[in-house]
């Protein structure tokens, strides 16, 4: 357990200082999170919604949303991969966990954008209980259920050498 503790701390402290570095913000996490915003809107446009991209920001008649830090998934998928990475495991099995469980996350902030706009549009006086409360939670319980089920999932032989790697 202090095994996971160590390395999940480590993880988390070394990969935010990584994408806080101006350098990274710039040349990685800014143009992701225009493609996250992007693909948010390509979704909209594929259902016959009327959306403009233009950067970071989506926007639909009667209201907009700029993607920022914090709502770009990065910062929930590190908590997701400090959890997968600490956690004694085959690296084969950690490789699956990360790919699928990162697309997870991202998959439901795409989600968690487009709802957020048209709740925006249509039901103003709710945008900012839903946005820093209700979606703040399920991306978090989804980190959860990803870890969880990834663990639960493990095939037997390769959580018995996992435990033996942890005692060693």
């Amino acid at each position: 357990m202090k095994r996971f503790v160590f390395v999940f701390l480590l993880v988390i402290i070394s990969a935010f200082t990584l994408v806080y570095l101006e350098p990274v913000r710039a040349h990685v996490i800014g143009p992701f999170t225009e493609g996250i915003t992007h693909v948010s809107g390509w979704i909209i446009q594929i259902f016959g919604g009327q959306v403009q991209m233009r950067g970071n920001i989506l926007s639909i008649p009667g209201f907009a949303v700029q993607v920022l830090d914090m709502c770009n998934g990065v910062e929930a998928t590190i908590i997701l991969w400090a959890a997968m990475l600490a956690f004694p495991a085959p690296w084969s099995y950690k490789a699956k966990g990360l790919l699928i469980g990162t697309s997870s996350v991202h998959l439901l902030n795409i989600i968690r954008i487009i709802s957020l706009l048209y709740l925006g549009a249509y039901q103003r006086e709710w945008f900012d209980f839903v946005h820093w409360y209700v979606w703040d939670a399920l991306i978090m319980l989804d980190i959860v259920v990803v870890f969880l089920a990834w663990v639960r999932l493990m095939p037997m032989q390769e959580r018995v050498e996992a435990v033996e790697v942890s005692k060693s």
